[in-house]
């Protein structure tokens, strides 16, 4: 998501800026004490400025040149001295940047810095938990143990698909649609799924129907007040979990913005996950045609079966 890429950005720059305003703060600091660093600091400054008025001007021999680039390395020396007899390093001044590899700019050698990735990352992550409860749904804390006969054979089908389906991700990756009752663990497992697929990297939007239908209603007609276009997140995230398909009120304009999301989506090769505890024929009634053709002939149907699971935890 680019609005995530523009955040870390923006969280690894104030990291820049925070480090070089520390390294300045000290230094006025060390100066106050000693004035010979004063003193030294400033003849360095002047040697830098000297070599660049030199080198943008074309002015000048390199034997000017190559004589400030020494004088410059024994200031800097006699920093060192002045520096270790303070009992500090000879990096002392320099600014401490979260991460060495790109010294808080983000990039290195043309690319992205894995600093930034994670960021980018943790940024989608707490997106996602910010309205599901990402951290408490993965592989590892989904019990087949609450399913027993047919229904363990199908649901244990169903996690060993959606296991591999996060494994193997990427935006060519086919679309699902989670079908049968509440409670069976539709929602566990789609985010299961955005667990991982999060940490591989990819942009993840998590929604209900009825908020991101809500959102959308409220973008058209200039109500919505938030940063991102919903819209646009919805057409263009890697992934996109739609939650609950089928609880939203439905009128014409919810019917159109669903298939305009499925349509959108499906020409565009970006997979979707759609959890509905609507039966085939209730898609068909309630939603375009349009939509039910394309739910039906291009997701991988997933049906879900068994007793509902959170009853069966509330009662032990």
């Amino acid at each position: 998501m680019a609005s995530n890429i523009e955040r870390a950005k923006g969280i690894i720059n104030t990291r820049r800026e925070n480090a070089e305003l520390e390294a300045e703060k000290k230094r006025l600091e060390l100066e106050t004490v000693s004035p010979e660093l004063c003193e030294v600091n400033a003849k360095i400054a002047r040697t830098g400025l000297d070599a660049l008025k030199v080198i943008t001007m074309g002015q000048g021999s390199k034997d000017f040149v190559d004589a400030l680039a020494k004088q410059n390395f024994e200031l800097q020396a006699k920093r060192g001295e002045i520096l270790r007899s303070l009992g500090l390093s000879e990096d002392a001044l320099a600014p401490h940047y979260t991460c060495s590899v790109c010294e808080d700019k983000g990039v290195v050698d043309g690319h992205y810095c894995d600093c930034l990735k994670a960021l980018v990352r943790q940024l989608q992550f707490d997106n996602l938990c910010s309205c599901a409860p990402a951290k408490a749904s993965t592989f590892e804390n989904f019990d087949l143990g609450y399913y027993s006969g047919e229904a363990l054979a199908r649901m244990t089908q169903i996690y060993n698909y959606c296991k591999s389906w996060a494994a193997d991700f990427d935006k060519d990756t086919n679309s699902i649609l989670m079908c049968g009752q509440t409670g069976l663990g539709k929602t566990h497992l789609s985010l299961a799924i955005a667990n991982v697929v999060v940490g591989k990297g990819y942009n993840v939007i998590y929604s209900s129907a009825s908020n991101l239908l809500s959102q959308l209603e409220k973008e058209k007609f200039g109500r919505y007040t938030g940063e991102d276009s919903p819209e646009e997140l919805a057409l263009s995230c890697d992934l996109l979990i739609l939650d609950d398909l089928g609880t939203e009120y439905t009128r014409d304009f919810e019917r159109a913005a669903i298939y305009n999301i499925v349509n959108t989506r499906l020409l565009s090769a970006l997979p979707t996950i759609i959890n509905t505890n609507l039966l085939y024929d209730e898609i068909a009634e309630k939603y375009d045609k349009r939509v039910y053709s394309r739910l039906i002939g291009n997701y991988q149907p997933l049906e879900f079966l068994g007793e509902d699971v959170r009853q069966k935890m509330n009662k032990i």
